[in-house]
């Protein structure tokens, strides 16, 4: 079987990995654990982001930069560009690992479908920012969008750990 090496098709793969590992930090985890920090306060950065804060913040910002990138392909006017749940990002029905599952799965889809529908001329769209005009892409907010999503999943796998020693 061959595999499909293009750069949309790697994309795709790099996504579902991540949406993989949000799978793997809810399964089996009760729903006090997703508001459970393992710090208040540090002398580095303030304080930690709990394990639900983390997950949920990963899938919303996979959104909003996928959104951007349809801003910049003049699919959505600025003012659509939003995480998947808008001001609702940490809203309270995130705190049930179910609901977040659920979530992850929505975003996925919703990833897939974007993904579809870009032809690889469409990765070459860009930008200025329209508040920090710095220049951006259609590719640059894909792969930010993965980088993002893999700082947060990181982030979540040692609080999940934490948590669990705690």
């Amino acid at each position: 079987m061959a595999v499909d090496t293009s750069e949309i098709a790697v994309y795709r793969r790099l996504f579902d990995t991540k949406y993989q590992e949000v799978e793997e930090l809810l399964a089996d985890l009760p729903g006090a654990a997703l508001t459970w920090k393992p710090f208040e306060e540090s002398p580095w950065k303030g304080p930690s982001g709990s394990l639900g804060w983390l997950i949920a913040h990963a899938i919303s910002s996979t959104v909003y930069l996928l959104r951007r990138a349809e801003w910049q392909m003049g699919r959505v006017e600025w003012v659509q560009v939003n995480g998947d749940e808008g001001d609702e990002e940490f809203g309270p029905a995130n705190l049930d690992p179910a609901y977040l599952l659920a979530r992850a799965k929505r975003s996925q889809e919703w990833v897939h479908s974007f993904l579809d529908s870009l032809s690889p001329a469409d990765l070459e769209n860009g930008k200025f920012h329209p508040v920090s005009q710095r220049p951006i892409t259609v590719r640059y907010d894909i792969q930010h969008a993965i980088e993002h999503f893999s700082q947060h999943n990181g982030h979540a796998q040692l609080t999940r750990q934490l948590w669990a020693l705690a």
